[in-house]
């Protein structure tokens, strides 16, 4: 499931060498609240920046990867 939200930080760090990223958000709808989750650096846009539109990839309310909203057209 496909979900919109907004960036609101990223913690990059490593595990045992590993590029990782801790990335907080908000989801559409919900401004309020803000969620996070752990990723590999695969999983997300590298890019990414504070404040950007991004799209979850959700399975069973679990983040599998964060990437840019597509731009409005």
């Amino acid at each position: 499931m496909e979900v919109l939200g907004r960036l609101e930080g990223i913690q990059r760090f490593e595990i045992h060498g590993g590029p990782y990223a801790r990335l907080f958000f908000t989801l559409e709808g919900d401004a309020e609240t803000v969620q996070q989750c752990q990723l590999p650096a695969e999983a997300f846009d590298q890019d990414l920046q504070v404040g950007d539109p991004i799209v979850l990839t959700m399975l069973l309310r679990t983040v599998m990867e964060i990437r840019h909203a597509p731009a409005a057209e």
